[in-house]
């Protein structure tokens, strides 16, 4: 017989990696009540306490997130309300911005809702159709321009890339969050370079910044859900942690392709997909 106690978490470092364990320990007696030692259990909560500490960090910035474009709508419809004798062109930026910030809402708000449907085990239903790709390269770097006047935004591919298959809607998904990461990323401006090569029957698409970079022990991990790279650097970078998680599904899932990323800390990251062009539209 004895007497369990549950002891507070402990952290341990085996080989320079923090592992947290819950700790219970017994006091073992015989028949005749002496002590004959005590036995105590480790048990690894590493994983749940990190999955617990994501999910907190996910809230507070979904919440950010969503207030942020929240207040600038709200500010600028207000200053409109006040008709203080705007010119048309001040009353155009004003709109601009309020449907820019819808925009970013709405994006958000899918990826939740697009994240709960993976979660719940239902795909992301393709809509397969023949994709000028080129056209699409050009069509989503003109917009990100627009966003940013402090990166320089450059296209690096064929003047002809021979058209695919597949679901043009979520090529436009992926290669904008990429993108929008790497300004993101880039907090000092700089280059971002959209790539695209053919190999074969395969298309490969390189997306490359000049910002922070991205620490070795977190490359493997930058598609997880709700990863994000927590230093100092990046803390004033919001974001869900739900981005590239996406993103993943999309090329992997969705287009049957592979996607990775290089990174130099310090020197900027490149995200790089590969997808074949030859998808069954049925």
């Amino acid at each position: 017989r004895g007497e369990e106690k549950a002891k507070p978490d402990a952290t341990i470092s085996i080989n320079g990696i923090e592992r947290i364990y819950q700790v219970q320990s017994a006091q073992v007696r015989n028949e005749e009540g002496k002590p004959l030692g005590i036995v105590a259990i480790l048990n690894d909560y590493t994983d749940i306490r990190n999955i617990e500490r994501m999910k907190s960090s996910f809230v507070a910035m979904a919440s950010h997130e969503l207030r942020t474009p929240l207040t600038a709508i709200k500010g600028f419809v207000s200053t409109l309300l006040m008709d203080d004798g705007f010119s048309k062109d001040e009353e155009r930026e004003f709109y601009m911005i309020i449907d820019q910030e819808c925009d970013r809402l709405t994006r958000l708000i899918n990826d939740l809702l697009n994240t709960a449907r993976i979660e719940a085990g239902e795909s992301l239903r393709p809509n397969y159709s023949k994709v000028n790709f080129r056209q699409l390269l050009e069509k989503v770097l003109m917009i990100q321009k627009q966003s940013t006047s402090k990166h320089k935004l450059v296209l690096d591919a064929p003047a002809e890339l021979p058209e695919i298959v597949g679901d043009e809607d979520k090529l436009d998904q992926v290669l904008t969050n990429l993108l929008n990461n790497s300004i993101k990323y880039a907090p000092n401006g700089g280059t971002v370079t959209l790539s695209c090569k053919v190999e074969g029957d395969e298309l490969l698409v390189g997306v490359a910044d000049e910002g922070l970079g991205i620490p070795k022990e977190h490359l493997a991990k930058v598609f997880d859900k709700f990863h994000r790279v927590n230093n100092d650097d990046n803390r004033k970078i919001y974001g869900t942690g739900l981005g590239l998680y996406l993103v993943k599904h999309l090329v992997e899932t969705v287009h049957l392709g592979k996607i990775w990323a290089e990174s130099e800390v310090g020197k900027g990251s490149t995200f790089y997909f590969r997808i074949p062009s030859n998808l069954d539209e049925d």
